[in-house]
């Protein structure tokens, strides 16, 4: 099990109808995606870790409740997920500093189509705007630490970036 610290990135294995039509969408067209057994669907990071032995972490969650914390009791308490240590050494301040700037910005559900048409299509650009969907955050998140997942050109595509945290690519 990697050890749990600030700045971790989480991805979580995804679930449900919608979920699946679009990960089906993927596979078409991404071999890497089509081939692996594991595939997560939800992502967020690692704030702290609490004496209390709680989690707090940050995630794009859904439209009522947008960008914000979430603090599991424990590791089990997380589900099905898979935590990567992107950064040697990340900077606690920077972190929260990321954290106070995006909290309760708004869920953009919009996000998908846009990941659907460059997927299917090809495309190589990104909408940039005052929304953000888990997989935007997390890639906005790494690159304001300073290693980041994907271009910021290219729209935040979940098989790329799981491509780059297990090869340890920048």
């Amino acid at each position: 099990m990697t050890e749990i610290k600030p700045g971790a990135n989480i991805l979580w294995k995804g679930d449900g109808n919608f979920t699946a039509l679009l990960s089906g969408i993927l596979a078409l067209k991404d071999k890497s995606w089509q081939l692996r057994s594991w595939r997560p669907w939800h992502t967020g990071f690692i704030v702290k870790v609490l004496d209390t032995g709680e989690i707090v972490t940050f995630q794009a969650v859904n439209l009522k409740e947008g960008v914000c914390a979430v603090t599991y009791g424990s590791v089990e308490d997380m589900g099905d997920y898979r935590m990567y240590n992107w950064f040697d050494n990340p900077d606690q301040a920077a972190i929260e500093r990321y954290v106070e700037a995006r909290n309760g910005m708004p869920y953009d559900a919009l996000a998908y189509f846009w990941v659907i048409i460059t997927v299917l299509f090809n495309w190589h650009w990104s909408i940039s705007d005052k929304r953000l969907m888990c997989w935007e955050n997390l890639s906005d998140f790494d690159r304001y630490m300073g290693k980041e997942l994907q271009p910021c050109w290219d729209e935040p595509l979940i098989s790329k970036m799981m491509n780059a945290l297990e090869n340890g690519n920048e």
